[in-house]
């Protein structure tokens, strides 16, 4: 691994964060909409006034003790299971409301999209979680749609599979989570396995909703992770300075940490970090700003280093509307650095174009290049007597050539190589019609679709997840 690590915060910076939280928390406190919410904090020690919740130091930092720092994160094939928390592993976007599809056209997407998606994760190497929203079908009733974007999830990608953000009830949150268990054919398969996790947001500053503390009660409770994701807009939605901001975000953070553990003791809890910079100009967010990059660096830091729990973040985040190099800049940009920081789980890493606004199919397996790129980086370089191969430069021969060396020929399949980018010559790219990169990635992504098999889920699973979901609407 490399030795090279970026950093925002010092250790003393780091102290002053926490504090400053531990701060935020005891003396202005935080809302929580849920009455039970309240009644649970407030018998845990918490100082209640109104929806207001003031939490003391003790019960808070007991509360982040008990979080493990790694889980696995099940799929249908094991082998393909993940040890969230342990080293980079990305998952998709949720949340865009457009697809781009391979004509270069943003619309809004279908089921047959959203499937489709699915079977250029299941592709994508790079990519070893999936499932999840990247996008919104249109075609689908709302009351059922997260329901069957896990049913595509199932039939299409055989790896660990994240629910997809639209579960607008209780009752179709439970109803999901039951539908996993279908899938894996046991009933009360949640509370022995992590399956998914569900994305809690609190609203900035320090606003707890009831649909948010709904959230951490129906996934804690069948002890599944809750990811906390806390948003604020420095300038906008918190203050200016990109330090305060960060200093907010984990206080929210915390503040729904303890919740889950209340509800279910060591469950895993993810801390996310989506906070962003706020452009005053336009009076709008910039997830793709330098400074957003900054902050994700400096919640990394806190997630990881400080309170060593999986650390999640908003990455690879374009403002630009194509795939242009404004995009490829700004993706690489959030995602190196926090790669760099320690981050160990991604958000939006994959596909998306206008500040989340849009998925692309083309993107996604250039970003699967991309997160490739970064991966072997972060691998560093062997640093042993053998591949210091002093001997093979004693014996070779002044101006010659080490191509036909045992070793060049041992090793030189070991190499990392592009998936999408051309690195031919000019003139074979020129034979070749010269195309460019996007064209070279709609191939890839027609070819993953041309050669998806029509399900990876086994028929009798499909068939039981099927007549489940019929159940459900039959209610």
């Amino acid at each position: 691994m490399m030795n090279s690590k970026i950093e925002v915060l010092s250790p003393e910076a780091m102290d002053r964060v926490h504090e400053a939280s531990m701060e935020i928390l005891a003396k202005k406190g935080v809302i929580f909409e849920s009455e039970k919410a309240r009644d649970l904090l407030k018998k845990a020690g918490c100082k209640v006034e109104g929806e207001i919740v003031f939490f003391p130091r003790a019960l808070v930092e007991a509360s982040v003790k008990q979080c493990p720092s790694t889980f696995k994160l099940q799929a249908m094939d094991d082998a393909k299971s993940v040890n969230c928390g342990a080293q980079l592993s990305v998952h998709p976007a949720g949340g865009e409301v457009f697809v781009s599809d391979l004509k270069q056209r943003r619309r809004a997407p279908l089921l047959k999209d959203f499937a489709n998606m699915q079977k250029v994760y299941h592709a994508c190497e790079n990519i070893p979680i999936a499932g999840y929203q990247p996008m919104s079908p249109s075609d689908v009733p709302q009351r059922y749609k997260g329901m069957y974007m896990t049913y595509e999830s199932f039939k299409h990608c055989d790896k660990p599979l994240l629910a997809p953000m639209e579960l607008d009830s209780i009752a179709e949150k439970e109803e999901n989570l039951r539908l996993y268990e279908v899938a894996f054919g046991k009933e009360g398969f949640c509370q022995d396995h992590y399956v998914t996790w569900h994305a809690v947001c609190p609203n900035s500053p320090l606003y707890y909703s009831e649909f948010a503390c709904e959230g951490i009660e129906v996934y804690a409770a069948w002890n599944q992770p809750v990811s906390i994701v806390s948003a604020p807009m420095s300038g906008i939605t918190s203050p200016v300075f990109l330090y305060s901001t960060v200093a907010l975000q984990n206080a929210e953070q915390l503040a729904g940490l303890v919740y889950a553990q209340l509800i279910k003791p060591g469950v895993p809890v993810i801390l996310s970090a989506s906070l962003t910079y706020g452009n005053l100009k336009y009076a709008s967010w910039e997830c793709a700003a330098p400074d957003t990059a900054l902050m994700l660096i400096a919640a990394t830091q806190m997630y990881k280093d400080y309170y060593h729990l999986p650390a999640r973040a908003q990455t690879g985040v374009t403002s630009s509307k194509a795939i242009d190099y404004q995009a490829g800049m700004e993706t690489m940009q959030s995602f190196i650095l926090t790669a760099l920081a320690g981050v160990t789980l991604t958000s939006q890493s994959v596909g998306t174009l206008e500040n989340l606004m849009c998925t692309s199919f083309e993107k996604t397996v250039l970003d699967d290049e991309l997160i490739g790129r970064v991966q072997h980086i972060l691998k560093g370089m062997e640093t042993t007597e053998e591949t210091l191969a002093l001997d093979e430069i004693y014996e070779a021969d002044f101006r010659g050539d080490f191509m036909t060396n045992d070793s060049t020929l041992d090793y030189c399949h070991d190499d990392w190589q592009p998936t999408v980018s051309d690195w031919e010559s000019y003139e074979q790219w020129e034979k070749n019609g010269s195309p460019d990169l996007i064209e070279q990635a709609s191939k890839r992504v027609q070819k993953i679709l041309d050669e998806a098999p029509e399900m990876v889920v086994d028929p009798a699973v499909e068939a039981e997840m099927k007549k489940y979901m019929k159940m459900v609407e039959a209610r």
